[in-house]
């Protein structure tokens, strides 16, 4: 508040009171920062295809130490590691994603909106069905081959039942 004297005669001091706009910039910028939060998480969980960098143009393999963490590439299909897969959205994400526990066993999905689901096991997200023979597949201990040109994913028991699949639809 700034104070100000307007008449010299009355020796009375006139107080005229100047809001800052600072609070309202404060208040406009925290709810922007909320709106930019909110678009980031709906858009994290839609059907779109998430970009994934293509590394090289050669088939390649790599091993680890388990069965479901093989890398396998093939023209339009491959094997991709467990955690990078959304399990609720059945979609190849290309980076780790949230890790949740159920039943002492660990899923992946994509955001928060996905835990309960996975948790609760809706509409029995927790697994997928073999497209060679169409058996129930846990997803957690799934092989899982990514459709590179949609992003979508395919769930097996085993891996010769994926190999078999990515050879089935080569080219």
């Amino acid at each position: 508040m700034k104070q100000i004297q307007s008449n010299k005669k009355n020796n009375a001091i006139q107080v005229i009171a100047i809001k800052s706009p600072v609070g309202k910039i404060y208040k406009l910028s925290i709810s922007l920062l909320i709106l930019l939060l909110l678009s980031v998480v709906l858009l994290s969980c839609s059907d779109k295809k998430k970009e994934v960098a293509e590394s090289a143009t050669q088939p390649t393999v790599e091993t680890s130490q388990t069965a479901n963490k093989v890398i396998a590439s093939a023209q339009n299909y491959e094997i991709v590691p467990n955690e990078k897969v959304c399990m609720v959205n059945d979609r190849f994400m290309g980076v780790s994603q949230i890790p949740i526990e159920a039943n002492g066993t660990t899923y992946y999905s994509c955001c928060e909106n996905c835990v309960e689901k996975l948790q609760k096991n809706l509409d029995d997200v927790r697994f997928g069905s073999n497209p060679l023979n169409d058996t129930k597949v846990d997803k957690a201990s799934a092989i899982i081959v990514q459709d590179k040109s949609s992003g979508s994913v395919f769930y097996f028991a085993f891996q010769e039942d994926a190999q078999s699949f990515i050879n089935k639809n080569k080219g």
